[in-house]
């Protein structure tokens, strides 16, 4: 069975209470109580026990350090419990305040004897994820307050993870895109793509030097209107129900008045349930000119 390692920095100039915390945590000598047991029962039978690896600090400039460098191995701390009074040094709010400052994800709980600093006091210095516990704490206290902060910690590295993996496709997909729609820019075939209803939706390039309209002419206009003197409506009711055509010439007459003969092929893009011109399918259009006869 795996196990979950949550890492715990414990920052206090009391070496004894250090001591404290690392039996705490240690499994070999970690006990049940009630508590744990009744926790036992309601989770499932393959959920994994964690594991936790206590780092210890005497002083606060110590404690930053040892942040410092389990983020330099990328192996960060996921909470601190930090004594506010630590002499000489810094105390344990300044201390927080910079673990804070190189690490915004780690939980933090402030432990106390005194009342020197208030609750808002210390929540206007770290800004987030901190809890202030007043000495004496119980073993199950620190074992629950340790156990929720992980957890807490844990989620929101999955979510972060989550996060950055769909703003990594998103990444991807914009880029496909900017790719796909320079080829087809740069394609000679002339690309119209239109709903089943004839209302066209994408023109590339050479479509437009193709039909001799303008972009805007052509899009969120109908096929119908643009070239009524052409059989491209029957096309592609013979793409909607037949399938795939190809190299059929239509007579196209361009904005200016002059009429062209061009080859269009076409299929199906997107297919719904429905059948016929009712805008359930997608079209797209493939129009060249015709290649000029062969020399005998």
């Amino acid at each position: 069975m795996s196990h979950a390692t949550h890492r715990i920095l414990v920052l206090d100039d009391d070496q004894q209470l250090l001591e404290v915390y690392q039996d705490i945590f240690s499994p070999s000598r970690e006990e049940p109580s009630l508590l744990d047991g009744f926790a036992a029962n309601s989770e499932s039978i393959g959920e994994p026990k964690p594991i936790y690896q206590v780092t210890t600090a005497t002083q606060g400039e110590e404690g930053v350090e040892r942040v410092r460098e389990a983020l330099a191995d990328n192996h960060p701390f996921q909470v601190a419990f930090v004594d506010i009074r630590m002499p000489p040094g810094i105390d344990g709010l300044e201390a927080a305040r910079r673990i804070r400052a190189m690490d915004d994800r780690i939980y933090i709980v402030i432990v106390t004897a005194y009342s020197d600093r208030s609750v808002d006091e210390i929540q206007e210095s770290i800004r987030h994820d901190v809890l202030l516990a007043r000495k004496p704490l119980t073993r199950e206290e620190i074992l629950q307050l340790a156990r929720n902060a992980c957890n807490s910690w844990r989620e929101d590295d999955r979510l972060r993870r989550l996060q950055s993996d769909l703003e990594r496709q998103v990444e991807e997909h914009a880029m496909a895109r900017w790719y796909l729609e320079n080829l087809v820019s740069s394609l000679s075939e002339g690309l119209l793509v239109c709903t089943g209803e004839g209302l066209v939706t994408s023109v590339n390039p050479a479509t437009v030097k193709f039909l001799g309209r303008s972009e805007e002419a052509l899009l969120g206009s109908y096929v119908s209107e643009l070239f009524p003197e052409s059989d491209l409506t029957d096309l592609m009711t013979r793409i909607l129900h037949q399938g795939p055509q190809r190299n059929i010439p239509q007579t196209f007459s361009t904005q200016a008045g002059k009429e062209v003969t061009l080859m269009v092929s076409g299929s199906i893009l997107q297919q719904g349930d429905a059948s016929g011109l009712d805008g359930s399918h997608s079209l797209v259009l493939v129009i060249h000119q015709p290649s000029p006869p062969k020399k005998e």
